[in-house]
């Protein structure tokens, strides 16, 4: 694997062939990007780092879930999981890291608003098809001045079709497990009124990797999404458009419960919906301003009954609601400015089995962003956005950034930004004791005290309350400061490089730590603000197109690290050993491993070709990503030890597509030709997997 990867590395750096906006074969500097800025802003004027995935590249990709083609994409590693198939809160589905930050310090926005359902955190990004997307937008680095919570990594904006024209699409694509896929969209214009609409729906047998264990390591499952999109033009200034979404998915759950045998079985279903009406009006040239209306529900129900007897063995639900108000108003006083000013309103609701009662969270925010073309060929940004929640103190979230193009080939970025997280409803109200897994509890901050834990004492539940029960206190949000320095080189046709460096210093992380011990035991946990940590790293991309041929990559070096272990290692207080039972030893800074989860190296090449003459298209992607810690076995902290790493992965993708003619294509892929396979810390990777697929259109 390392010598796969040394020639992976070597090949990438040599040929100069990558890409930080990842839009194939008409990519302009006059193409326009949103997420940025929150407003229309051409590739060419934004000042942090982004990149941009559309709709040919998803297209010969063969990608049908998000995950697909997030896991392509430079800087972005996707978290195991294997959907919602976990008994009392598992990991649930692929989340995704950002610079280095955990999946919930990025968010994931659908057409520009948020999108709910977080399981522990993370986002199941297997949960959206890809068939009807336009682009993707994916901001790096804090946006918390924009986009407030949990946008301190960076923000990945899923921008679908819009409602214009008259068209019609369909296909179907089966593959290896039986997943297959069925999906059809299209649009209807009459006037002034266009309606589009889209429906999915996936399945599959599900699969196995370890063959030792009765256990599939994914269960068969099922889902339908549909979205509706109507949009009417009042006026040559005046729109509205409303977009809705609805999912469904059903999963089987099968559990071997201290068995070697199947004893438990059930299922698990997630239900999601959202409509968003945005009234839209311009002025003039110089004023415009739209109002956003969301509404938004979330919910993930799973029950399981013992095969034996058929009497439950465990129950969980979680409904979640989201809804919002906010106008945003951009003004042009002359060509070198722009002011953008907003804000709005939010009401967050959960109601489930592991929190005591149903809770809400009201919140309040307004921002402020100037953008200001000093001179020919700088461009300053700034910005500030104030946040009040219900649940912790108010929050400033400041950011600036420069955009200086020294002359056509060559352009300086550099951005700072302050991000924050706020702690999230598991983190203050939860209360849970999982029953299913030897009976651990979990106790949110705002559900903890002392107090109780002295009457469980009492009552014979806990055996012992440790020392670290009394730094419990109220949590306060997460914060960061971002910085990033990069330059984007055109120094010959066709050839673009863009480097960015970065740095994300975070205080306050929240993590959970014991505070008790049952007596069966088991251990009662509670959140705190504990850990300082820092991402740094440089990020390396380069695209080349050669006729027919576009190649594209990149390649990101990664550090992290929790300040105060390090700290402690540097002052001789932390231990470790080199395997398991083996005689322990003083750590070194050389023996730290950085934050779990976390791989060094992470490398891609991606081959696109296509000849409209011959009818001809194809496809060849490699992803790299080195070793990384998942465990620590030893105590200390972080991963030293082989036993405590997962391995490195190379996988291999490829796609080979056909036209048959101007409404028939034919689309046939392996993904994993290598088959690489980790149970256990990459379970959402499947062995060698293949597909056939035929699509349909017609445009009027």
């Amino acid at each position: 694997m390392k010598k796969s990867a040394a020639i992976l590395i070597t090949f990438l750096l040599r040929i100069s062939a990558f890409a930080q906006s990842d839009t194939l074969f008409n990519r302009t500097m006059d193409e326009i990007v949103i997420t940025a800025t929150r407003t229309e802003r051409k590739i060419g004027n934004v000042a942090v780092p982004f990149n941009i995935v559309n709709k040919k590249t998803i297209q010969l990709s063969g990608s049908l879930r998000l995950n697909d083609i997030l896991q392509e994409q430079t800087g972005l590693q996707i978290t195991g999981g294997t959907g919602s198939n976990a008994v009392g809160g598992g990991v649930f589905g692929n989340g995704v890291q950002l610079q280095g930050l955990s999946p919930d310090h990025t968010i994931i926005l659908l057409d520009g608003e948020p999108l709910i359902g977080r399981q522990g955190g993370v986002m199941d990004l297997s949960r959206f098809a890809v068939g009807n997307i336009r682009k993707i937008e994916i901001v790096k680095g804090p946006s918390s001045s924009l986009y407030g919570s949990d946008a301190m990594g960076g923000v990945i904006n899923i921008i679908t079709e819009p409602a214009k024209g008259n068209n019609f699409t369909a296909g179907v694509r089966t593959g290896s497990f039986l997943n297959t896929d069925i999906y059809t969209s299209g649009n209807i214009s009459q006037n002034k009124t266009s309606l589009l609409y889209f429906l999915n729906r996936n399945s599959s047998n599900g699969y196995e990797l370890n063959k030792s264990s009765p256990e599939k390591t994914l269960e068969p499952y099922f889902n339908y999404t549909g979205q509706l999109k109507l949009a009417h033009q009042f006026s040559p200034k005046t729109k509205l458009t409303t977009n809705s979404r609805l999912f469904y998915g059903l999963q089987q759950s099968r559990y071997a419960i201290n068995s070697s045998q199947l004893n438990v079985t059930g299922d698990g279903s997630t239900k999601d919906f959202l409509i968003n009406p945005v009234l839209s009006h311009r002025f003039n040239n110089r004023l415009q301003t739209n109002l956003r209306l969301m509404a938004s529900g979330y919910s993930f129900t799973q029950q399981l009954d013992s095969i034996s007897n058929n009497k439950q063995y465990y129950y969980d639900r979680f409904n979640q609601g989201f809804y919002r108000a906010e106008n945003q108003t951009d003004f042009s006083w002359n060509t070198n400015n722009t002011l953008t000013i907003g804000g709005g309103f939010t009401l967050q609701t959960v109601n489930t089995t592991r929190y005591s009662k149903k809770q809400e969270q009201q919140m309040w925010h307004g921002f402020a962003q100037h953008e200001w073309r000093a001179i020919k060929n700088v461009i300053f940004i700034s910005g500030l956005r104030y946040d009040y929640n219900t649940d912790f103190a108010s929050r400033l979230s400041p950011k600036v950034a420069v955009n200086y193009a020294i002359n056509e080939k060559i352009k300086l970025i550099a951005s700072y930004g302050a991000g924050f997280k706020a702690p999230d409803f598991r983190q203050l109200y939860l209360n849970f004791t999982n029953n299913a897994a030897e009976g651990y509890s979990i106790y949110g901050s705002n559900e903890f005290s002392i107090s109780f834990l002295q009457q469980q004492q009492n009552l014979g539940f806990i055996s012992n309350i440790l020392p670290s029960a009394n730094l419990i206190t109220k949590l306060k949000p997460e914060i960061s400061d971002g910085f990033n320095i990069g330059t984007t080189l055109n120094l010959i046709a066709s050839l673009k490089i863009d480097i960015n460096m970065f740095r994300n210093d975070v205080n306050n992380l929240i993590n959970y730590i014991p505070v008790a011990t049952n007596t069966n035991g088991s251990s009662v946990f509670s959140y705190i603000n504990i850990n300082r940590a820092f991402t740094q790293g440089v990020e390396l991309n380069i695209s080349y197109k050669i006729k027919m041929l576009q190649i594209s990559g990149g390649y990101q070096l990664l550090s992290t690290g929790d300040k105060d272990l390090l700290q402690r290692i540097k002052n001789n207080e932390v231990y470790g050993r080199d395997k398991i039972n083996g005689a322990a030893r003083l750590m070194t800074k050389s023996d730290y491993s950085g934050l779990l989860n976390r791989s060094k190296h992470q490398a891609n090449l991606r081959l696109f070709w296509e000849n409209n003459d011959s009818k001809w298209n194809a496809s060849l992607r490699f992803i790299y990503r080195s070793r990384f810690g998942v465990t620590d076995k030893d105590g200390n902290g972080f991963a030293n030890m082989e036993e405590e790493y997962g391995n490195g992965m190379l996988q291999t993708n490829m796609t080979i597509g056909y036209k048959l003619n101007k409404s028939f294509r034919l689309q046939a892929g392996v993904n994993n030709i290598l088959n690489h396979i980790d149970s256990s810390n990459l379970p959402n990777i499947p062995g060698i997997n293949w597909f056939l697929g035929i699509h349909y259109s017609i445009k009027k």
